[in-house]
């Protein structure tokens, strides 16, 4: 993750017919939302948000993975300037995590015993919204909807970054560019890096209703402010609580096991949720697969990242710079984290100080490859320790690597 370490100039007129902007940030999840936030209260005046999907729109309100959000996020949310109490948010405490994973029997991880206080199960569609309006009512402006359709380097420095919109075409000038794009990456690999894909996992989810087991007991009474993971041949599932009285229930496996499966059909989904130890008495399958024959929402979770965290005058953050394996459940901190360390970096760019904008692109590159081997590590021990099925597909390609 080399960075050109190179300040951007202080290009600050647009070009006849365009908007300016100092920062334009692509991607409005909570790695870019969190930028445009921490930009804003460091002073940075002109900060664009660009935002594919409208709120209310079917994209924006499909399915969504990554509700669990881990104790650090409350402190992160407080550095950005937001309320670290999300309960008054709606969303619910997280406890830790319940597991059916190395063949000893169900363990339990309490955030508490750690010393870290709990973290949250999320409403992801509400959270996402929040950091989205925090971030315009400090002053970000926000483009919605609209999607990038090109950029390139101005001769005098920073860029113009072509948009699509309802309207077309429109442009937009800016000193600095960030990729909060998601796992797509589109920025980054628009400016020549490229993408690593590390695995071929996908997520295949469905939310229900959790008023009643079979038993009488409320559906999810056994982990409510707990996240539920059991490990199965083909990979493992993830279950959660959320508000609202639904729970989020999720199959982790590799997409070529899924398609030889049919696992994103309703039935075949619905039957391997049935064969499980544990979380089909923790969460019942709904009688009637899924309910009219839906069928799972299917989302990519592979581990992937980008070979350049930092270029002259644009930075990847979130997703586009580093996407994690969901068994971390690392995805939202880390996107907050990204936020931070990418607006230090455009402030020392900011500077004029052009050693300090060298040294700053240089850190945050090594700060990205040093994320990145830790992470590796770290799903290395996770998925050796379930390894009781070490030559199945899914099992066996992970102690490869």
């Amino acid at each position: 993750m080399s960075p050109e370490a190179l300040s951007p100039e202080a290009s600050r007129d647009p070009l006849p017919g365009t908007d300016a902007a100092d920062v334009l940030i692509v991607g409005a999840g909570p790695a870019g939302s969190a930028t445009a936030l921490a930009l804003r209260a460091a002073g940075v005046p002109r900060v664009v948000l660009v935002d594919r999907a409208a709120h209310g729109s079917p994209e924006r309100a499909a399915l969504r993975v990554g509700e669990s959000a881990t104790p650090n996020v409350g402190p992160l949310l407080a550095r950005l300037g937001l309320p670290d109490d999300l309960g008054r948010l709606g969303h619910r405490p997280y406890h830790g995590n319940l597991s059916l994973w190395s063949g000893d029997g169900e363990t339990a991880d309490d955030f508490l015993r750690r010393g870290s206080g709990h973290g949250w199960h999320l409403d992801r569609a509400r959270f996402d919204r929040w950091l989205r309006e925090a971030a315009a009512e400090r002053g970000a402006r926000l483009l919605v909807p609209a999607t990038l359709a090109g950029v390139e380097r101005r001769p005098e420095g920073g860029w113009t970054v072509g948009l699509r919109d309802a309207a077309g075409r429109r442009s937009v000038t800016a000193r600095v560019v960030v990729d909060a794009g998601g796992r797509r990456a589109p920025l980054a690999t628009a400016l020549g890096a490229r993408r690593r894909r590390l695995d071929r996992l996908i997520a295949l989810a469905v939310d229900v209703a959790v008023e009643a087991c079979p038993t009488g007991e409320p559906a999810g009474g056994g982990f409510r402010g707990r996240s539920f993971v059991e490990a199965v041949e083909i990979g493992w599932w993830y279950a959660a609580v959320l508000p609202g009285g639904r729970a989020i229930v999720t199959l982790m496996t590799d997409d070529d096991i899924a398609r030889a499966a049919g696992l994103a059909g309703a039935d075949a989904f619905r039957s391997a949720w049935a064969a499980t130890a544990r979380l089909r008495d923790l969460v019942p399958p709904p009688e009637d697969a899924l309910g009219a024959g839906a069928a799972p929402a299917v989302f990519s979770a592979a581990s992937q990242h980008v070979d350049r965290a930092v270029g002259a005058g644009w930075i990847a953050v979130g997703d586009a710079l580093i996407g994690f394996d969901p068994l971390t459940s690392s995805g939202i901190a880390g996107a907050l984290d990204d936020a931070l360390a990418a607006t230090d970096t455009i402030l020392r760019w900011f500077s004029g100080d052009g050693a300090a904008a060298r040294a700053a692109a240089i850190g945050y590159a090594r700060r990205a490859e040093d994320t990145l081997r830790r992470y590796l590590a770290e799903r290395t021990r996770h998925y050796t320790a379930g390894g009781r099925w070490p030559d199945a597909p899914f099992w066996s390609r992970r102690a490869a690597r």
